[in-house]
Parts: C-alpha cells; sequence; structure tokens
C-alpha cells in the first residue's frame, strides 16, 4: 500500500485545494468545449442522403465526387462535400 507523507499541510487544506482545482476545469470544459478533433465520414448512403441525391447517381458520378476508397468501400468527408457543394459552378 502507498504511503502519503504531508509536511505542513493538513488534509482537509488539500482536498479542498484539489476540490477548487476540479472545479475550475470542470467549468472551464463546460465555457469553452474542446474543438472537434475527428472527421465525420458517411458511407455512400449517407453522402447520397446528404447531398439529395440517389446511391445509383452517387456511383454513376463518382469521378467528380471527392471520396476515398478503403478495402472495397467508398467513404466522403462531410467537410469536403460541403466544399465541393460550394465550389460548384452553374
Amino acid at each position: 500500500m502507498s504511503q502519503i507523507i504531508l509536511n505542513g499541510i493538513a488534509l482537509a487544506d488539500l482536498l479542498a485545494e484539489f476540490r477548487a482545482i476540479v472545479k475550475d476545469e470542470v467549468e472551464s470544459l463546460s465555457t469553452n468545449p474542446p474543438a472537434k478533433t475527428g472527421q465525420k465520414f458517411l458511407n455512400a448512403h449517407e453522402a447520397a442522403d446528404y447531398l439529395g441525391l440517389s446511391v445509383q447517381t452517387i456511383y454513376q458520378r463518382i469521378t467528380a465526387i471527392p471520396h476515398l476508397k478503403r478495402f472495397g468501400r467508398l467513404y466522403f468527408e462531410q467537410d469536403k462535400l460541403e466544399a465541393f457543394l460550394r465550389d460548384a459552378k452553374v
């Protein structure tokens, strides 16, 4: 069993300080949520719904739509699909 040796500080004071630190960190997280780190990947069906197209149209126009192919499956990054829609020329 480990042993904690405290010199000059009462256990109650140490716990109170620890609680204050944890409280400040929790409040900080609630006011400033962490940044989004993950990229949202969609499959062909989700991408079709997102773009308002049929799945068949997705496959027919695959050369024009930004995508990734891994292990024989298609993946679409939601951010790149948004950029694809924004950059569309009429």
